[in-house]
């Protein structure tokens, strides 16, 4: 085991663990907190850091003052009257993929009361660095310490004592990863009186209207496709709710000049990210092997290009189980918004739609099926952080509520 941050000078296994979960808890968005979590997102934004790392300028927009008071205000407003309090003890488990997300999830912990163990990949990342610099910084200033020391960001190997040990004093547990990651950890013994929430292996698509795309004006398409590729190509569709398949609806005509409209400007936006010749390879080997299985039918784009495209045919399922990420969109045809919910399976959460509205967005909402579709935003926002993620709010992992009837 390696400490990632601590303000303990030697944190030692399992005695820092002990540590944490004999703290006094503070109450959630104690003022302290509010502090700390506010001056960590003003000085990344007032920093070259927002520059070089938009994912961290991103987080640091989420995470300022103004959203912090509108965050606990609604955590308020939700408790009906009733005492909230902290949980208890976190255990966080990160992703590789998205290096950003054990970032929010700590600091969610942390403004709600929390002692939080956050384990993260073992995985090189220079955003994570990055910021934990900035952290222990900020660490060293007396106003900010106390509330830094009930954190415990960590890294290991698969072992399964450590997560053991953990899971036992913990009061909720945040697991994110794999399908196969999951199964393993559910398997682990966890506290009796602790929340769990997963969240596991997603897919996520977009459906846009071809007549809403030709009725804008050329800035506009310009903008879409900008914003739909900081969805994709922000995380080089590594995350979860950045979409991998784009559905187009209305007809044959229409759809075909829509494409020759959007396609180019997406090109001209992804410029701005880097393709490693790595990621080119996974394109081609993810199209000839969708190929070869029936899944597709015909190219939109050489497979080395950023993006990759391709026409699909059938549902999606083929797509889902090889699709690997990295820039590549496989595309499918429907006449009616309605039709989308055809395509859509349980385990799909973000749909990016764009010229869907009023009647035709109730009835693809109605037509989906059990449990799938967890948000529907608009291109630009499919990577937005929420306390609300695949369903589940998470303030309510976070904190508990004491009812008051005397």
């Amino acid at each position: 085991m390696q400490t990632v941050f601590s303000t303990e000078p030697s944190p030692q296994w399992p005695g820092e663990l002990q540590r944490l979960a004999k703290l006094p808890r503070r109450e959630p968005f104690a003022a302290d907190a509010l502090a700390l979590v506010g001056t960590l997102s003003q000085r990344i934004l007032r920093s070259e850091l927002a520059r070089r790392f938009p994912e961290l300028a991103a987080l640091a927009h989420w995470f300022r003052p103004a959203s912090l008071r509108v965050m606990a205000e609604r955590l308020q407003q939700q408790a009906h009257g009733a005492r909230v309090r902290p949980r208890g003890v976190v255990f966080a488990m990160a992703p590789g993929n998205v290096d950003v997300l054990f970032i929010y999830a700590w600091l969610l912990s942390l403004l709600t009361g929390n002692a939080t163990v956050v384990r993260v990949s073992g995985k090189p990342s220079l955003v994570r660095d990055t910021f934990i610099a900035l952290v222990l910084e900020i660490a060293d200033e007396p106003a900010h310490a106390a509330v830094l020391a009930d954190s415990w960001v960590i890294t290991y190997d698969h072992d399964l004592a450590h997560t053991r040990a953990i899971s036992e004093v913990c009061h909720a547990r945040l697991v994110w990863g794999g399908d196969a990651t999951i199964t393993a950890v559910r398997a682990i013994y966890l506290n009796p009186i602790a929340i769990e929430i997963c969240f596991a292996d997603r897919f996520s698509l977009a459906a846009f209207d071809a007549a809403t795309v030709l009725a804008q004006a050329d800035d506009a398409v310009v903008e879409l496709a900008r914003r739909f590729a900081n969805d994709t190509l922000w995380f080089a569709q590594q995350a979860c709710s950045s979409p991998r398949a784009v559905i187009w609806i209305g007809g044959d005509a229409d759809i075909a000049q829509a494409q020759a409209r959007f396609w180019p400007r997406f090109v001209a936006a992804a410029q701005a990210f880097a393709d490693e010749p790595s990621a080119a390879m996974c394109r081609v080997t993810d199209l000839f092997s969708l190929a070869a299985l029936g899944a597709i039918d015909a190219l939109g784009a050489p497979p080395a290009q950023l993006p990759a495209r391709a026409s699909g045919m059938g549902g999606m399922d083929l797509v889902r189980g090889i699709h690997s990420g990295y820039g590549m969109f496989i595309e499918y045809r429907v006449a009616r918004a309605a039709d989308v919910a055809g395509f859509v399976r349980e385990t799909d959460q973000t749909l990016v739609a764009y010229g869907i509205t009023g009647g035709d967005l109730d009835a693809l909402i109605g037509g989906l099926p059990n449990r799938a579709i967890d948000r529907i935003v608009a291109p630009g926002q499919a990577t937005e952080f929420s306390t609300v993620w695949d369903g589940t709010d998470l303030f309510d992992v976070l904190t508990r509520k004491i009812n008051l009837s005397a």
